[in-house]
């Protein structure tokens, strides 16, 4: 017998596509129903393909941008729209080359030019071997990313025996070596080391020949989007190193990442504060709060939406009750700090109870054990006193290497959130914010989300 207040047993497949159309890891393509356009309503400061794109539709020569964000803040979706814009006949009418780190890169061991310039040529290739109809694995087997194998294993003998299944016209070969192989990684990183102006100008040279092919298929040119950078992470006893790898490539004006195409670099949130030169675009939290813990209704109001694509009212209603659904929703959102993936997660954890609707007493436990992942990270910090500043001041100043490592730290695990309006600032996740230790300013769940005619 199925208990009072549960889905029926025949409405479980339905429970089943509500809790998979949650997956908080899941990416959504800009086409996919469950997709909102956040900046329509300008929670977050800008619209934020528009913005990456203007420089570049503008510029007559190439360019090179710095993008970041928080894992699941949408950043992958707006890359995906910004490359439908560029390659839009009708705008710029480039060809995209996208690349996702995740797939080529292991983002847990420190990084080298080296890798990033082997897979931007090699990807480029792929597709502009794909534009002229022809067999985008031949890009191992012939062409300039061949070339570049080829130039290796003269300048080194060793790496042409750790490379042999290039020869052999292994589809695989070096670029899966690159990511799991640390023999033929630090191999290569050794010769780019003692000839990185032969290497840069080689990775140019043959970029220019692709631009130039690209532009003879019709196209104005060829625009690279590096993604998944910013995942950049390693452990948690490598992290440290792994981080200051990718600041030494991406940082002093990046001159060796600089290309002779259009290209956009995602990179560690924790680097966007060291960064001067190129700026740094970072994709902020939806606003539902503004810098002083006013309610921002329009942040709110744009967090329901997302949440409604997920889940329809039909659902929601039966989830959180109907006449409670408006401050179960609030709570959610004020909870999150208009985190977009914390928000999915939550869901899913709440469609994992037996019993439906989620009263405010269970909705406050599931929140505060949601929560406790960032406690603990507190603690773990030994950083309490100088985020107490950074709750109270909305600002994220350092005075030593200390706190810059702890800065780096919750930046990188989400304990502190950025948003941008008419001018940026920070502050720690909400269920961080209530800690005693912080003094947070902030209502709790109770108080951000009353029983209905309490």
């Amino acid at each position: 017998m199925v208990p009072s207040g549960t889905f029926p047993a025949m409405e479980f497949e339905r429970l089943q596509e509500l809790y998979n159309r949650c997956n908080p890891d899941e990416p959504l393509s800009p086409g996919d129903e469950r997709n909102v356009d956040i900046d329509v309503r300008g929670v977050r400061g800008a619209h934020w393909t528009n913005k990456l794109a203007r420089q570049i539709e503008l510029s007559r020569t190439p360019v090179c941008q710095l993008f970041t964000g928080l894992r699941g803040t949408g950043k992958s979706t707006e890359i995906q729209r910004l490359a439908a814009r560029l390659s839009d006949p009708k705008r710029r009418n480039l060809l995209t080359v996208l690349i996702d780190a995740d797939d080529v890169l292991d983002l847990t061991v420190e990084i080298d030019i080296s890798d990033v310039l082997a897979l931007v040529l090699l990807h480029t290739e792929r597709t502009v071997l794909a534009a002229e109809g022809e067999d985008a694995a031949g890009a191992l087997t012939d062409g300039p990313h061949r070339r570049l194998w080829a130039w290796l294993s003269r300048t080194d003998v060793e790496i042409g025996k750790l490379t042999a299944g290039v020869e052999a016209g292994a589809k695989t070969g070096v670029e899966l070596n690159l990511k799991t192989n640390p023999t033929v990684r630090h191999r290569v990183r050794e010769i780019v080391a003692r000839h990185l102006s032969t290497f840069v100008r080689f990775v140019h040279d043959e970029l220019r020949e692709l631009d130039w092919r690209a532009r003879k298929l019709g196209r104005s040119g060829v625009v690279i989007l590096f993604d998944s950078l910013e995942k950049l992470r390693g452990t948690s006893l490598t992290w440290k190193p792994v981080l200051e790898s990718a600041e030494r490539i991406f940082s002093t004006g990046a001159p060796y990442l600089q290309l002779p195409v259009h290209v956009l670099y995602t990179i560690p949130p924790a680097l966007a504060r060291r960064m001067v030169e190129p700026p740094v675009s970072f994709l902020p939290m939806i606003k539902v709060r503004d810098a002083e813990g006013r309610l921002h209704p329009e942040g709110v109001e744009v967090i329901a939406e997302l949440v409604k694509r997920r889940i329809d009212e039909d659902a929601l209603r039966e989830i959180f009750g109907e006449s409670a659904l408006r401050d179960r929703l609030r709570a959610i959102a004020l909870w999150s700090g208009g985190y977009p993936r914390e928000i999915v997660r939550l869901l899913q954890t709440l469609l994992e109870l037996e019993t439906f609707p989620v009263d405010a007493k269970t909705l406050e436990r599931e929140l505060h054990r949601a929560g406790n992942a960032y406690r603990s990270i507190v603690y773990d910090s030994g950083a309490i006193p100088w985020l107490a500043t950074v709750n109270r001041t909305k600002r994220l100043i350092t005075n030593n290497e200390q706190e810059r490592e702890a800065a780096d730290h919750l930046l990188q695990n989400n304990v502190i959130l950025r948003y941008l309006n008419d001018d940026e600032w920070v502050d720690v996740h909400p269920s961080v914010a209530g800690m005693q230790e912080l003094a947070g300013p902030f209502p709790d769940v109770k108080d951000a989300a009353p029983e209905q005619g309490a």
